[in-house]
């Protein structure tokens, strides 16, 4: 009888266990990915300095940290709520737990999402335990335990997914209304979501084109757009408080299309073994591709300067440097990555060619790390592109095996690094 109900509950049992971890994983501390502690340290410092003096704090927030040592390119809302939480709560811990506890709804809502999406088709106990790879990923666990704008921001993001899904499903403008609402708030939260504004918009217009209110629906989707963001952009671009630019920006993308793209390529890998590899190879055309590739590789080498001692870089780039001590297997692991992101992305249609492009642009700073694309990558790849990841990836259980094994391993390659950091 025991045995019986533990197979018909068995989806439950491995959410429960990995929620279980991620309280587990507070309670120790856990900070494998070793950023996320320090950062949250770091906008505390931050949030307190609100408690000085709001106003100038805020009207100068690009340089009032200074101060203190405590500039940041973090969202000022984000260190506004950790001020204000930090109030009610009195405790530090007990502010972290409550964002934690907020962050795990991430899960939810992505299930909520792989619901719209799979319908009836697929049974819920395998979409739960696709949304539950999320307590698997490095960034997240690190992110939620030592709370972070970028999960936070993530939870409003899905949110905003959910909506435009809910739209695709009923066609009723308010659930575009409610995209736009929650996107914007988690632009507010992590600015770099604002870009998906684009594909959102994108999206609403084509489906508005046909539709014989079409003139009223645009106009009131662009006016509620522009009433959303328009505080963000008084506040950044004509009160000056650009403190975006802190850390510093870079515009060499001889450095962020490889990295990036090494980083998006690495996440997709379970997407491709499920794909089998298999986009279509016609001779002619592929070969012309390959060749732009090759020739595009020689201003990389020309033009890369990333220094990965400053933090950053992904883990392909880490690991060419750790195993050769160069960025050889990094090279001539990019014509790889780059042809099978351009054949799965680009020439499937022109949403993936939009969403790639904006994963691209999303990190204008110079450093580049894991956490603003796991478990980002993951949640676009079976909500937002177009991959036709079908039925049967559920019903062949061993494609859910092959991706809780990677990113099993993916935390381990985590784990072990961070013995090595504190250890050395």
């Amino acid at each position: 009888m025991i045995n019986n109900l533990l197979k018909r509950n068995y989806h439950i049992l491995i959410c429960f266990f990995l929620i279980l971890s991620i309280y587990l994983g507070f309670f120790l501390g856990e900070n494998i990915t070793l950023g996320p502690k320090l950062d949250f340290e770091h906008a505390l410092a931050g949030a307190n300095h609100f408690g000085k003096d709001f106003i100038n704090t805020f009207l100068n927030f690009d340089t009032a940290l200074d101060e203190i040592g405590a500039a940041t390119r973090i969202s000022p809302l984000y260190l506004i709520i950790i001020f204000f939480l930090n109030k009610i709560f009195i405790s530090v811990d007990l502010v972290r737990f409550f964002l934690m506890n907020i962050i795990m709804l991430n899960q939810l809502f992505f299930y909520k999402s792989l619901k719209l999406i799979f319908k009836d088709n697929v049974d819920k106990k395998y979409l739960l335990i696709l949304s539950c790879i999320l307590y698997l990923s490095p960034s997240f666990r690190s992110n939620a335990i030592w709370p972070e704008s970028a999960m936070l921001g993530l939870l409003f993001f899905l949110i905003s997914i959910y909506f435009y899904l809910k739209f695709k499903s009923h066609r009723k403008i308010k659930y575009s209304f409610l995209n736009i609402l929650f996107l914007a708030i988690a632009s507010y939260i992590r600015p770099s979501f604002c870009l998906f504004g684009i594909f959102f918009y994108y999206e609403f217009f084509m489906y508005f084109l046909k539709n014989k209110n079409f003139l009223k629906n645009i106009f009131y989707i662009t006016v509620l757009n522009f009433f959303l963001a328009f505080p963000a952009f008084y506040y950044v671009f004509i009160l000056d408080v650009f403190f975006i630019d802190e850390g510093g920006l870079s515009m060499n993308y001889f450095n962020k299309i490889p990295i990036i793209t090494s980083i998006v390529f690495f996440h997709m890998i379970p997407i491709l073994i499920y794909k089998k590899f298999n986009l279509n190879f016609n001779y002619k055309f592929d070969l012309g591709l390959f060749l732009i590739i090759i020739l595009s590789l020689t201003l990389i080498i020309k033009n890369f300067n990333y220094d990965i001692n400053l933090s950053g870089g992904g883990i392909i780039l880490h690991a060419s440097n750790y195993l050769l001590g160069n960025n050889i297997l990094f090279f001539f692991s990019f014509p790889v990555s780059m042809y099978f992101l351009i054949k799965t992305f680009i020439f499937k249609n022109y949403n993936n060619s939009i969403l790639i492009l904006i994963l691209i642009i999303m990190t204008p700073q110079y450093h580049i790390f894991h956490k603003y694309y796991d478990p980002l990558v993951i949640i676009l790849c079976f909500t937002l592109f177009n991959l036709e990841v079908k039925y049967d990836f559920f019903q062949k259980n061993r494609y859910l095996f092959i991706l809780y094994s990677f990113y099993i391993f993916y935390y381990f390659v985590h784990y072990i690094n961070y013995l090595i950091e504190t250890n050395a």
